[in-house]
């Protein structure tokens, strides 16, 4: 959760400042441990056991903040319990959950029942529950009973902090932390349906200390669960933090870009990583972009927020009092009927779970296999910049692909018996996101091709047949909805010649 600006600016690191405030280390220096840390091979034989973990920050939509989810006299689990069931159908397997000290220094065994019962409803759908005992987001002093009603239009307006200013910069009230953290680390120690310890949410730099503090006495009450404090977004000390850490946890609200950006830093540490809080569709962070790249590279995930109640996050970090309520939400899935905000995103999310199978891919440019296929083509060396959307190819001829020669088992719609071939092509991408894009190419011999004027694919040697092939990273993020510019280089070595080139996509967004 980062913080809301109607406290404190957005403090969600930039890559660039991440990059120069979480150093990689190389070498040797990636295996140092801190006293009581696992060892990395602890921590991924840890890892293995799990699939991979996608979920989300959950608090029931009845629940203005962590104190009213947990006291037994707000504690809601006919709510709970209907709004995990909707997790589970989503093909989640996981929630994250915030656990306030004021709770347990009110009524200890109280906090523990409630805590049992959510884990048994947790566990019934299949969910399995990452624990945050403290926290240094938003209202600086948690108290319990009756909560104050969400402001309107405000995001996250009642949010408190765990254990708060007072308690965290007093000394003389750490032994009570101490027993917080011992009671509930001890007490589910050995509890499989409890995944793991994020000991402090994004802990402010003068946090430091309470930070270090909670993660020795939860090591001194012993555990079977990792324990983690995420390296990005509050950040008291982030190479630290990392250094403490069994497993690697950050935030990032970025587009895909950045995102990569800091996971592929974190994933050169060497051990699990995990992006505990993302997902705000105004900054970029999208189901349809990320969660595939989680999946691809097991980071486990939780998105932030997921029936939108009285914690109010579908409205965007800031807004003031009495917004309307927005057009396109900022977190959160469902509305409080179980529906989706978005249809297409909760199938994005189901195709990435397994819940439904994936889209048949969009045929964005066709190939030559049913009917010819126009394009520009020269078998003269062009001049440089020939693949690049502004190039001037006028005086190349048009012709209908396939080219190559005659052959028995292909039949080139245009004859081209030389050692070169240039194409180029305009196509029209249609609205929406598009993922998974691949070409469809049937080369003999060595191809180039360029989408935008970027390497979309190079292929050497030759094939017998067409060949999906996935276009670069690079050319994936060239695309744009409206006009799009193709261009390949075919070489002749020895033996047969042929070239036809079409593009398929998965669409994935709304």
């Amino acid at each position: 959760m980062i913080a809301a600006s109607f406290l404190l600016p957005f403090t969600c690191m930039s890559a660039a400042t991440a990059a120069a405030e979480f150093p990689i280390h190389d070498g040797a220096a990636n295996t140092i441990t801190v006293a009581g840390q696992w060892p990395a091979s602890k921590a991924w034989e840890w890892y293995a056991k799990h699939p991979w973990l996608v979920g989300c920050n959950f608090l029931p939509s009845t629940a203005v903040n962590d104190v009213e989810m947990w006291q037994k006299e707000t504690f809601d689990p006919k709510t709970i319990d209907r709004e995990l069931g909707w997790a589970q159908e989503l093909g989640f397997n996981t929630v994250r959950v915030f656990v306030n000290y004021a709770v347990w220094e009110d009524d200890a065994a109280g906090l523990k029942n409630t805590f049992r019962q959510f884990l048994e409803i947790a566990n019934k759908h299949g969910l399995s529950t990452l624990v945050i005992l403290f926290d240094d987001c938003f209202n600086p002093e948690p108290r319990v009973g009756k909560q104050p009603d969400p402001t309107p239009g405000m995001h996250n307006s009642q949010w408190v902090q765990s254990p708060g200013v007072k308690r965290r910069g007093d000394r003389a009230a750490w032994p009570k932390l101490e027993q917080y953290v011992k009671d509930m680390v001890g007490t589910f120690a050995s509890d499989k349906r409890v995944l793991a310890w994020d000991l402090y949410n994004e802990p402010a730099k003068d946090s430091l200390p309470l930070v270090e503090a909670s993660f020795r006495w939860a090591r001194e009450a012993g555990h079977d669960q990792p324990l983690t404090s995420c390296v990005y977004g509050g950040s008291a000390d982030p190479k630290r933090l990392g250094e403490i850490s069994d497993v690697i946890s950050f935030h990032d609200y970025s587009g895909l870009g950045a995102t990569k950006n800091v996971a592929g830093r974190l994933l050169a540490l060497g051990r699990p990583v995990l992006c505990t809080e993302w997902m705000a569709r105004t900054a970029g962070s999208l189901f349809q972009t990320h969660l595939p790249y989680f999946k691809e590279n097991k980071i486990a995930c939780w998105n932030w927020g997921f029936v939108v109640g009285r914690t109010q996050t579908h409205f965007p970090w800031g807004s003031p009092k009495d917004a309307p309520e927005p057009k396109v939400w900022f977190h959160d899935i469902l509305r409080v009927d179980g529906t989706p905000y978005d249809q297409q995103e909760v199938r994005t999310i189901k195709v990435a779970t397994g819940k439904l199978p994936p889209p048949p891919p969009t045929l964005l440019i066709a190939t030559a296999e049913k009917d010819p296929v126009p394009w520009h083509m020269t078998e003269d060396a062009p001049a440089g910049g020939w693949f690049k959307p502004a190039f001037d190819a006028a005086a190349w001829k048009q012709a209908p692909a396939p080219f190559g020669r005659q052959e028995s088992e292909r039949k080139p719609s245009t004859v081209w018996a030389s050692a070169d071939i240039w194409l180029r092509r305009e196509f029209d991408m249609p609205a929406g996101t598009f993922t998974d894009c691949a070409l469809l190419l049937h080369h003999d011999d060595d191809a180039e091709i360029y989408i935008n004027g970027v390497l979309a694919v190079k292929a050497g040697s030759y094939n017998a047949a067409y060949e999906a092939i996935d276009i670069t990273p690079e050319a994936q993020a060239a695309l744009k909805p409206g006009k799009n510019v193709i261009a390949a280089h075919c070489h002749q070595t020895v033996g047969g010649q042929y070239i036809d080139i079409g593009l398929t996509g998965t669409r994935s967004g709304r």
